[in-house]
């Protein structure tokens, strides 16, 4: 009987790249609200108040913005041997490095669209000083009620030149696929705009969407969760008050996951979503779910979208 692989644990954390690296860092640490844990070189790292590891966000001075990187962290240390060979199967490995800041040697690898992305076991354990301690012992740290203060960073969402090639190496690598965006899901053979994929029970890790630029490794967003909807929308207000404006409307609901949420974008150019309220998963023959572009899977409540009846990205 087939048994699905389970070689990655969960999102880690993210680097993205920022050409104004102060004001970008000022931004996620008091508009968003996440602790800065550490600085090296030129990048600035931070974590949410509920995250145990010592970063879920690093920002790293650039040109352009964009992404640096992914981080994962392995099922167990033998998950990350076999998660490196499965890796290596399917052409996409680049090989081992020693590690960064918060975590030890890592495997790096491509996605095919060239999406630069890590695997690790080995980790630092966030321990709060006195002053942020909290009374609840499976807490790492109080809620410092700063900006947004979202609690774990929730997922990240690529762009990609080939859906459908990218989507079936994450399959190959254990990734369950949850839900999908064709041009016509009754037509068979029609191109494939997005497809949303997990190994925990959210409703997804990690997301691509179908670009037409060319360019390789694109980036859409990285979001962090709050907990209900009344939290994104006292965010909402925040981002407004702090003078930044919210992008595509919003705070809206996605039919697709189901998730609460707005995107704002950030003083380097990065665009971050606040999230809360998508649905989980638990079973494990859940999905693929077809939506086609039509049925507007991004906006369940408007008519925002962030492409164009040709399945381009506009917004």
């Amino acid at each position: 009987m087939y048994k699905n692989p389970h070689y990655f644990s969960h999102l880690a954390h993210v680097e993205l790249i920022s050409p104004k690296l102060e004001e970008s860092a000022d931004f996620f640490k008091n508009i968003i609200g996440l602790e800065e844990s550490g600085r090296k070189g030129n990048s600035v790292y931070f974590r949410a108040w509920g995250e145990h590891y010592h970063h879920s966000l690093k920002i790293t001075e650039g040109k352009e913005p964009g992404l640096g990187h992914i981080g994962w962290r392995a099922d167990s240390p033998a998950a990350l041997e076999e998660a490196a060979a499965q890796i290596e199967k399917f052409g996409q490995g680049i090989g081992w490095i020693e590690g960064d800041l918060g975590h030890g040697r890592a495997y790096q690898f491509q996605s095919p669209d060239g999406h630069l992305e890590e695997i690790f076991w080995d980790v630092e354990v966030y321990e709060a000083p006195v002053a942020l301690q909290s009374k609840w012992k499976n807490r790492p740290q109080k809620n410092p009620g700063r900006g947004i203060s979202p609690r774990r960073i929730d997922h990240i969402t690529l762009h990609s030149n080939d859906v459908t090639k990218d989507r079936e190496f994450y399959q190959n690598i254990g990734f369950r696929y949850n839900e999908g965006i064709f041009l016509d899901a009754n037509e068979p053979g029609s191109p494939e705009i997005g497809a949303w994929l997990s190994v925990t029970n959210l409703s997804h890790d990690i997301a691509f969407l179908k670009s037409h630029n060319g360019k390789p490794g694109g980036f859409n967003h990285v979001c962090y969760a709050v907990e209900s909807r009344e939290e994104v929308l006292l965010a909402a207000d925040h981002i407004i008050e702090s003078g930044y404006e919210l992008a595509m409307g919003g705070p809206t609901r996605h039919a697709l996951a189901e998730g609460f949420f707005f995107y704002v974008d950030e003083p380097g150019g990065n665009r971050f979503e606040l999230y809360a309220g998508a649905h989980l998963v638990f079973a494990p023959d859940f999905g693929p779910y077809r939506w086609s572009l039509e049925e507007n899977p991004n906006d369940a409540w408007g008519r925002e979208m962030p492409w164009d009846k040709s399945g381009k990205i506009i917004k």
